[in-house]
Protein backbone atom coordinates (compact mmCIF):
# COMPACT_ATOMS: atom_id res chain seq x y z
CA UNK A 1 0.00 0.00 0.00
CA UNK A 2 1.59 3.24 -1.14
CA UNK A 3 0.56 6.84 -1.17
CA UNK A 4 -3.06 7.92 -1.61
CA UNK A 5 -4.73 11.24 -2.33
CA UNK A 6 -6.18 11.12 1.18
CA UNK A 7 -2.70 10.85 2.69
CA UNK A 8 -1.38 13.57 0.38
CA UNK A 9 -4.21 15.95 1.33
CA UNK A 10 -3.64 15.09 4.99
CA UNK A 11 0.01 16.00 4.60
CA UNK A 12 -0.91 19.47 3.34
CA UNK A 13 -2.92 19.97 6.54
CA UNK A 14 -0.35 18.47 8.90
CA UNK A 15 3.13 19.22 7.54
CA UNK A 16 3.95 22.22 9.73
CA UNK A 17 6.94 20.35 11.16
CA UNK A 18 8.45 19.67 7.72
CA UNK A 19 7.62 23.20 6.55
CA UNK A 20 9.46 24.78 9.48
CA UNK A 21 12.39 22.42 8.93
CA UNK A 22 12.44 23.55 5.31
CA UNK A 23 12.50 27.21 6.34
CA UNK A 24 15.47 26.48 8.61
CA UNK A 25 17.29 24.90 5.65
CA UNK A 26 16.37 27.76 3.32
CA UNK A 27 17.80 30.27 5.76
CA UNK A 28 21.15 28.49 5.50
CA UNK A 29 20.95 27.90 1.74
CA UNK A 30 20.63 31.66 1.17
CA UNK A 31 18.72 31.72 -2.10
CA UNK A 32 18.69 34.97 -4.07
CA UNK A 33 16.42 36.46 -6.73
CA UNK A 34 17.14 35.09 -10.18
CA UNK A 35 18.39 31.67 -9.04
CA UNK A 36 17.36 28.39 -10.66
CA UNK A 37 16.33 25.90 -7.95
CA UNK A 38 15.42 22.21 -7.99
CA UNK A 39 13.27 20.94 -5.10
CA UNK A 40 13.78 17.17 -4.81
CA UNK A 41 10.98 15.46 -2.88
CA UNK A 42 8.72 18.47 -3.19
CA UNK A 43 5.55 16.72 -2.03
CA UNK A 44 2.39 18.80 -2.57
CA UNK A 45 4.45 21.86 -3.45
CA UNK A 46 3.59 24.41 -0.79
CA UNK A 47 7.22 24.87 0.24
CA UNK A 48 8.27 24.85 -3.42
CA UNK A 49 5.88 27.75 -4.03
CA UNK A 50 7.55 29.62 -1.18
CA UNK A 51 10.94 29.05 -2.81
CA UNK A 52 9.52 30.50 -6.04
CA UNK A 53 8.63 33.68 -4.15
CA UNK A 54 12.25 33.92 -2.94
CA UNK A 55 13.85 33.68 -6.38
CA UNK A 56 11.25 35.94 -7.98
CA UNK A 57 10.08 36.23 -11.55
CA UNK A 58 13.65 36.26 -12.89
CA UNK A 59 14.36 32.92 -11.24
CA UNK A 60 12.74 29.50 -11.65
CA UNK A 61 11.84 26.56 -9.45
CA UNK A 62 11.19 22.95 -10.44
CA UNK A 63 9.77 20.38 -8.03
CA UNK A 64 10.06 16.60 -8.45
CA UNK A 65 8.49 13.87 -6.34
CA UNK A 66 7.85 10.14 -6.86
CA UNK A 67 4.25 10.33 -5.62
CA UNK A 68 1.72 11.00 -8.41
CA UNK A 69 -0.80 11.97 -5.74
CA UNK A 70 1.45 14.68 -4.30
CA UNK A 71 2.57 15.92 -7.70
CA UNK A 72 -1.12 16.14 -8.62
CA UNK A 73 -1.73 18.46 -5.67
CA UNK A 74 1.40 20.46 -6.50
CA UNK A 75 0.21 21.01 -10.08
CA UNK A 76 -3.19 22.08 -8.79
CA UNK A 77 -1.43 24.63 -6.59
CA UNK A 78 0.71 25.85 -9.49
CA UNK A 79 -2.39 26.21 -11.68
CA UNK A 80 -4.19 28.18 -9.00
CA UNK A 81 -1.23 30.52 -8.55
CA UNK A 82 -0.86 30.98 -12.30
CA UNK A 83 -4.56 31.85 -12.58
CA UNK A 84 -3.96 34.53 -9.96
CA UNK A 85 -1.07 35.91 -11.98
CA UNK A 86 1.58 34.52 -9.63
CA UNK A 87 4.42 32.01 -9.78
CA UNK A 88 4.80 31.53 -13.51
CA UNK A 89 8.30 30.32 -12.59
CA UNK A 90 6.99 27.14 -10.93
CA UNK A 91 6.92 23.66 -12.56
CA UNK A 92 6.38 20.14 -11.22
CA UNK A 93 7.32 16.68 -12.49
CA UNK A 94 6.88 13.15 -11.22
CA UNK A 95 10.32 11.63 -10.70
CA UNK A 96 12.90 10.18 -8.35
CA UNK A 97 16.08 11.62 -6.87
CA UNK A 98 18.28 8.92 -8.43
CA UNK A 99 17.26 9.82 -12.00
CA UNK A 100 17.21 13.52 -12.87
CA UNK A 101 18.03 12.83 -16.52
CA UNK A 102 15.30 15.17 -17.76
CA UNK A 103 17.57 18.01 -16.57
CA UNK A 104 20.83 18.91 -18.36
CA UNK A 105 24.19 19.15 -16.63
CA UNK A 106 24.81 22.38 -14.70
CA UNK A 107 21.19 23.53 -15.08
CA UNK A 108 20.55 24.68 -11.47
CA UNK A 109 22.11 27.07 -8.99
CA UNK A 110 20.75 25.20 -5.96
CA UNK A 111 19.20 21.83 -5.11
CA UNK A 112 16.85 21.76 -2.11
CA UNK A 113 16.28 18.39 -0.39
CA UNK A 114 14.01 18.64 2.67
CA UNK A 115 12.74 15.60 4.63
CA UNK A 116 13.51 13.42 1.61
CA UNK A 117 16.99 11.85 1.45
CA UNK A 118 16.24 9.15 4.05
CA UNK A 119 13.53 7.76 1.72
CA UNK A 120 15.87 7.59 -1.29
CA UNK A 121 16.95 4.02 -1.92
CA UNK A 122 20.21 4.71 -3.79
CA UNK A 123 21.56 7.69 -1.87
CA UNK A 124 25.04 7.75 -3.49
CA UNK A 125 23.50 7.85 -6.95
CA UNK A 126 21.10 10.62 -5.92
CA UNK A 127 23.94 12.73 -4.57
CA UNK A 128 25.86 12.25 -7.81
CA UNK A 129 22.77 13.44 -9.70
CA UNK A 130 22.52 16.52 -7.46
CA UNK A 131 26.14 17.34 -8.29
CA UNK A 132 25.60 16.76 -12.01
CA UNK A 133 22.64 19.13 -12.35
CA UNK A 134 24.35 21.86 -10.30
CA UNK A 135 26.54 24.48 -11.95
CA UNK A 136 30.12 24.72 -10.62
CA UNK A 137 29.87 26.58 -7.34
CA UNK A 138 26.19 25.64 -6.96
CA UNK A 139 24.88 24.46 -3.60
CA UNK A 140 22.88 21.53 -2.33
CA UNK A 141 20.89 21.92 0.88
CA UNK A 142 19.80 18.77 2.71
CA UNK A 143 17.71 18.45 5.87
CA UNK A 144 16.46 15.18 7.33
CA UNK A 145 16.57 12.81 10.25
CA UNK A 146 20.06 12.18 11.57
CA UNK A 147 21.50 8.69 11.70
CA UNK A 148 23.33 9.80 14.84
CA UNK A 149 20.04 10.08 16.77
CA UNK A 150 17.17 7.61 17.27
CA UNK A 151 13.64 8.97 17.68
CA UNK A 152 10.82 7.44 19.69
CA UNK A 153 9.08 6.72 16.37
CA UNK A 154 11.96 4.57 15.18
CA UNK A 155 12.03 2.62 18.46
CA UNK A 156 8.26 2.08 18.52
CA UNK A 157 8.04 1.07 14.87
CA UNK A 158 10.92 -1.39 15.21
CA UNK A 159 9.51 -2.89 18.43
CA UNK A 160 5.98 -3.42 17.10
CA UNK A 161 6.96 -4.68 13.65
CA UNK A 162 9.37 -7.21 15.18
CA UNK A 163 6.43 -8.98 16.82
CA UNK A 164 4.29 -11.78 15.43
CA UNK A 165 2.64 -11.78 12.93
CA UNK A 166 4.20 -8.58 11.56
CA UNK A 167 7.78 -9.83 11.52
CA UNK A 168 6.96 -12.06 8.54
CA UNK A 169 6.62 -8.95 6.36
CA UNK A 170 9.92 -7.06 6.15
CA UNK A 171 9.80 -3.47 4.97
CA UNK A 172 10.73 -3.40 1.25
CA UNK A 173 12.21 0.10 1.27
CA UNK A 174 12.92 1.27 4.83
CA UNK A 175 14.12 4.80 5.50
CA UNK A 176 17.87 5.16 5.92
CA UNK A 177 19.01 8.07 8.04
CA UNK A 178 22.57 9.23 7.40
CA UNK A 179 24.88 10.37 10.17
CA UNK A 180 27.30 13.24 9.83
CA UNK A 181 30.35 11.11 8.96
CA UNK A 182 28.60 8.98 6.33
CA UNK A 183 26.90 11.93 4.64
CA UNK A 184 30.24 13.77 4.50
CA UNK A 185 31.86 10.76 2.83
CA UNK A 186 29.06 10.42 0.28
CA UNK A 187 29.21 14.13 -0.56
CA UNK A 188 32.97 13.81 -1.12
CA UNK A 189 32.45 10.84 -3.42
CA UNK A 190 29.69 12.64 -5.34
CA UNK A 191 31.96 15.56 -6.19
CA UNK A 192 31.02 18.19 -3.62
CA UNK A 193 34.53 19.49 -3.10
CA UNK A 194 33.73 23.05 -2.07
CA UNK A 195 32.81 24.57 1.28
CA UNK A 196 30.51 22.56 3.53
CA UNK A 197 28.46 23.39 6.59
CA UNK A 198 26.65 20.89 8.84
CA UNK A 199 24.51 21.71 11.87
CA UNK A 200 21.91 19.87 13.94
CA UNK A 201 18.40 21.32 14.05
CA UNK A 202 16.86 20.07 17.29
CA UNK A 203 13.08 20.16 17.28
CA UNK A 204 10.23 18.69 19.29
CA UNK A 205 7.24 17.22 17.47
CA UNK A 206 4.10 17.66 19.54
CA UNK A 207 0.83 15.76 19.15
CA UNK A 208 -2.26 15.82 21.32
CA UNK A 209 -2.69 12.04 21.30
CA UNK A 210 -1.30 8.75 20.03
CA UNK A 211 -3.79 8.83 17.16
CA UNK A 212 -2.67 12.32 16.16
CA UNK A 213 0.99 11.29 16.21
CA UNK A 214 0.36 8.21 14.08
CA UNK A 215 -1.80 10.20 11.64
CA UNK A 216 1.08 12.67 11.19
CA UNK A 217 3.53 9.82 10.66
CA UNK A 218 1.20 8.20 8.09
CA UNK A 219 0.84 11.37 6.01
CA UNK A 220 4.54 12.25 6.33
CA UNK A 221 5.72 8.84 5.17
CA UNK A 222 3.13 8.24 2.43
CA UNK A 223 1.72 5.35 4.44
CA UNK A 224 5.03 3.69 5.35
CA UNK A 225 4.40 3.76 9.12
CA UNK A 226 3.58 0.04 8.99
CA UNK A 227 6.56 -1.17 6.99
CA UNK A 228 5.74 -4.07 4.70
CA UNK A 229 2.76 -5.55 6.53
CA UNK A 230 -0.40 -6.06 4.44
CA UNK A 231 -3.39 -3.70 4.77
CA UNK A 232 -5.51 -6.18 6.72
CA UNK A 233 -2.95 -6.28 9.56
CA UNK A 234 -2.42 -2.52 9.78
CA UNK A 235 -5.35 -1.70 12.10
CA UNK A 236 -4.03 -4.19 14.66
CA UNK A 237 -0.47 -2.85 14.32
CA UNK A 238 -1.77 0.69 14.76
CA UNK A 239 -3.45 -0.32 18.03
CA UNK A 240 -0.20 -1.83 19.29
CA UNK A 241 1.67 1.33 18.30
CA UNK A 242 -0.92 3.40 20.16
CA UNK A 243 -0.20 1.43 23.33
CA UNK A 244 3.49 2.33 23.03
CA UNK A 245 2.82 6.00 22.22
CA UNK A 246 0.43 6.28 25.16
CA UNK A 247 3.33 5.41 27.45
CA UNK A 248 4.76 8.81 26.43
CA UNK A 249 1.49 10.70 26.87
CA UNK A 250 1.57 13.62 29.33
CA UNK A 251 -0.99 16.20 30.39
CA UNK A 252 0.37 18.29 27.50
CA UNK A 253 0.15 15.53 24.89
CA UNK A 254 3.09 13.62 23.37
CA UNK A 255 6.44 15.30 22.77
CA UNK A 256 8.94 13.55 20.48
CA UNK A 257 12.52 14.85 20.37
CA UNK A 258 14.04 14.94 16.88
CA UNK A 259 17.46 15.86 15.53
CA UNK A 260 17.68 16.91 11.91
CA UNK A 261 21.05 16.95 10.19
CA UNK A 262 21.13 20.12 8.08
CA UNK A 263 23.83 20.34 5.41
CA UNK A 264 24.81 22.88 2.79
CA UNK A 265 27.57 21.73 0.42
CA UNK A 266 29.14 23.49 -2.54
CA UNK A 267 29.84 21.64 -5.77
Amino acid sequence: MGDTRELAVGYVRANETQFKAGLFLLDRLQLRPGMRVLDVGCGPGNLTAHIASLVGSEGSVVGVDPSPERIGLARELAGKLAAEGKKENLTFYEGVAEDLSRFPDASFDAVFVNSTLHWVQDQPRALREFARVLRPGGRVGISGGSGDFETAQERIKAAVLSREPYRAYPEPAPPRFLGRAELSRLLDEAGFSGARDMVVNRIVKKAESADAMIDWLDTSSSGKTYGGIPPELRPAAREEMKVEWNKLLTDDGIHMDMELLVTVAVR
